[in-house]
């Protein structure tokens, strides 16, 4: 918590508390599905964007409830964690897009309420999975207003590079260790892809554990921050600014100013 205090010496020698602010750094998410999982083989959830005239829409969705926090439920920022199978590192990455729906089912997409673009930043991590080193991507989108409720959320990485090398992106799985919110870890993921080497596929809406029911830990690994906590003043800060000022104070009257 990083706190701010501004304040000035008066003409009678006396301390004026101008003003003082309390930013609080937000918590990881406002939902987050949980942690990747280190595993030598993954479940390879293949993710993009159209960013190139050569690749295909291809995202992964994750159910998860929302309950509005001290932010009001205004997201600012969504985002995950996702590995190459490679070497290639995410800064490669450079755009993505995102959605929100609901209703979504085995081979049914639902209602999309929300999607979007927006400023993608990669950060290295400490995971891996797949034997590959896993990134986080967090993509700063418009400010939106989203109700409390249940909802699916897909987001597809993409970059415009033409090298074939930079690509291959697959968003990592998680059994919902460390997650915020939920469902966590409950193996519901819904699965599209437009297109595969220029044909279209049946991959419409299929949800994992459908086609694969032997194998367990679908979940995606993302998150969706809620706008950080409006600042306010507690006893405690007022506290610490009033003696911060009086310091001051005491510091000018024993140097005789």
């Amino acid at each position: 918590m990083k706190l701010r205090v501004r304040f000035f010496a008066s003409l009678s020698g006396g301390i004026v508390l101008l003003g003082l602010s309390v930013a609080a750094r937000p918590s990881l998410a406002d939902w987050y599905s949980g942690d990747p999982y280190t595993a030598a083989t993954a479940w390879p959830q293949y993710t993009e964007n159209n960013s190139n005239s050569n690749q295909e829409l291809a995202l992964t969705y994750d159910n998860f409830t929302w309950t509005p926090g001290a932010g009001g439920g205004i997201v600012d920022t969504v985002g995950g964690h996702f590995h190459s199978f490679g070497t290639v590192a995410g800064t490669v990455i450079d755009t993505a897009y995102w959605e929100i729906r609901t209703g979504m089912s085995h081979n049914v997409g639902g209602t999309l309420l929300y999607s979007g673009s927006g400023t993608v930043s990669p950060f290295a991590t400490s995971f891996t999975q797949g034997g590959a080193p896993v990134w986080g991507f967090d993509v700063d989108v418009p400010n939106f207003a989203l109700p409390a409720g249940n909802y699916w959320f897909g987001l597809a990485l993409g970059t415009t590079s033409t090298d074939p090398s930079a690509t291959s992106w697959f968003v990592a799985s998680t059994t919902g260790t460390n997650g915020v919110g939920g469902p966590l870890g409950d193996d519901l993921s819904i699965y599209f892809q437009s297109l595969f080497g220029g044909a279209t596929i049946t991959w419409d809406y299929t949800e994992s554990a459908v086609i694969n029911p032997g194998l367990s830990g679908f979940d995606p690994s993302y998150y969706i921050h809620e706008v950080p906590e409006p600042s306010t003043l507690t006893l405690a800060s007022i506290a610490a600014a009033v003696g911060l000022a009086g310091a001051w104070r005491r510091g000018r009257l024993l140097c005789g100013t």
